[in-house]
């Protein structure tokens, strides 16, 4: 049902997004701006082929980011209600019982990992011989340990983001980039080119701020600090009933956006990877930028809703498509002086093809479009339509970026192809079952 007009609480919850918001601009612009140094560093660095091996076993490492079940943003989700409601005990059993099962989770995926990753042939998986078979077990175990230690560390960001602290984890992307920028400079001032050492270079970079990030969040929320005693089974069916579908929605999505360069890799080889990733990078920085307004949303669509606010929802939820216009002209602008952003960014090294650059921009538009309401859904619990479209795409991408990729000869632009045709049904449905929702509460 919803809830009379409170001005009061309505400036309170828009005063605290402000504040999130125009700080995360600070610190993504921040980490944007150190990313895009990284590129040209790692090119320089790297030949184009160990570039492309870089890439893609970053991409592959994601897949392992769904075997936290569901579990972080149920977290988040289950954290806000009861910090919302200073129901600080419970707060507490559901950030233990996270940490413990992710705990569990990880010591369990490394063993099962590691056994499969000395029994692979990599050079076959990579499609390439420019490094040995062994190097590439070496390489992918080395940041596979920093990448799933931080698997627990990084719930950090979760936790700022119950409370409605989403700056916070702009900081931790600021330190994480500026870290790895700085090691990489070192590296190539006074090392001669070795995956080896980018990836354990990557590693620091990640697991250090996490430390940091956790530490502070504990500090200031001391009434929040859990203790072994405050793990309980019965939290985690808790967090696994609304993390359930989150699980299945994570894989979909970890396989829809990780596999491509694998894809690629298979395709075209590793080189090209560079190719379309150095593309998505560029075009990635406005999903970035529009993020930031969408993710300190989620928390507060969770409080307003379980408060019967709707008035404040449906406003709030205008106000972000109004934004899609000034971010249209700018992919526009974007696709416009393209070649001169990437000559001056990543010099002669890499050709960017302009229609991937095109294809980039539409895909952004349709994936901004789409999060607007994506974001309400995983706010207010309502995960159903999200559940089946994202298995629809999972199953369906594949096979489309294979046929407009290699059999219709399109490369990298063939996947972007197949990448806006699956973005499709989400964009024309999300909107639909949003405004069924938001109606029925009233």
């Amino acid at each position: 049902m919803v809830r009379s007009y409170n001005k009061n609480e309505h400036m309170s919850r828009n005063k605290n997004l402000k504040k999130n918001i125009s700080l995360s601009f600070v610190y993504k612009f921040i980490s944007m701006g150190l990313n895009f140094l990284l590129v040209p560093i790692l090119i320089r660095y790297l030949d184009n082929v160990q570039y492309g091996i870089w890439l893609t076993l970053l991409s592959m490492l994601s897949w392992v980011s769904f075997t936290d079940i569901g579990l972080g943003n149920g977290l988040r989700n289950k954290l806000a209600e009861a910090f919302s409601n200073k129901k600080y005990k419970l707060a507490r059993e559901y950030i233990a019982t996270t940490y413990a099962a992710l705990i569990v989770i990880v010591i369990a995926l490394y063993i099962a990992l590691t056994i499969l990753i000395m029994n692979l042939n990599w050079q076959r998986i990579f499609n390439t011989n420019a490094e040995s078979n062994n190097t590439l077990k070496m390489l992918i175990i080395t940041v596979m340990t920093f990448f799933l230690s931080n698997f627990v560390i990084s719930l950090y960001n979760q936790l700022y983001y119950a409370v409605q602290k989403s700056a916070y984890t702009g900081i931790g992307q600021v330190l994480i980039n500026l870290s790895y920028f700085i090691e990489l400079i070192l590296l190539k001032l006074f090392t001669k080119p070795n995956i080896i050492f980018v990836s354990v270079s990557y590693g620091i970079s990640i697991v250090i701020p996490s430390i940091l990030l956790t530490w502070i969040f504990f500090r200031k929320y001391k009434i929040l600090l859990p203790r072994l005693k405050d793990v309980k089974l019965k939290r985690a069916k808790d967090l696994l009933g609304l993390g359930a579908k989150f699980f299945i929605i994570q894989i979909a999505v970890v396989i829809y956006f990780g596999t491509n360069n694998l894809i690629i890799t298979q395709i075209k080889g590793p080189a090209e990877v560079g190719v379309y990733d150095t593309a998505y990078k560029l075009f990635n920085t406005v999903v970035i930028m529009f993020n930031i307004l969408l993710a300190p949303l989620w928390s507060a669509y969770t409080e307003a809703y379980s408060r019967g606010d709707i008035i404040w929802i449906k406003k709030t939820m205008n106000k972000m498509k109004k934004l899609l216009l000034p971010e249209t002209i700018l992919l526009i602008l974007m696709v416009i002086f393209s070649g001169f952003i990437f000559k001056v960014w990543i010099g002669d090294k890499l050709v960017i093809p302009l229609e991937l650059t095109v294809l980039n921009a539409v895909y952004v538009f349709i994936y901004s479009w789409t999060n607007i309401y994506v974001f309400l859904m995983n706010g207010i619990n309502n995960l159903n339509l999200q559940l089946i479209i994202s298995i629809f795409t999972c199953i369906v991408n594949i096979p489309l970026c294979f046929y407009f990729g290699k059999t219709l000869g399109m490369g990298s632009s063939g996947i972007m192809i197949a990448q806006i045709v699956t973005a499709i049904p989400g964009a024309i449905l999300y909107p639909i079952s949003t405004r069924k929702i938001l109606k029925n509460e009233i």
